[in-house]
This record gives C-alpha cells, structure tokens and sequence, in this order.
C-alpha cells in the first residue's frame, strides 16, 4: 500500500520545519535592516540641513 502524501511530508528529516522563534527572528532581521537604512537616510538629511 502507498504511502500519503502527507505521511510522506509530515516525516522528512531533510526538510525542517520553521518554529515560531526562527519566524519572529527572520522578521526582527528584516525590520531592523530597514529601520537602519530609514535612519541612515534620516541622518543624511539632517546633516545636509544643519
């Protein structure tokens, strides 16, 4: 008897699944490389004005 998908999927060591900790860290990463450059640029204006 074939297995199902799922059964196929649900058990593959090679394919881990993202926990909610590695997903909250990959959205902070993402954030906080966009708030840098939000305040670079926010710098970079300033010191232009002043």
């Amino acid at each position: 008897m074939a297995k199902r998908r799922s059964e196929i999927d649900s058990r593959n060591p090679f394919i881990p699944s993202s926990s909610p900790v590695c997903r909250v860290a990959d959205q902070v990463l993402v954030f906080s490389v966009a708030l840098a450059g939000l305040v670079a640029g926010a710098a970079a204006i300033l010191r232009q004005v002043l």
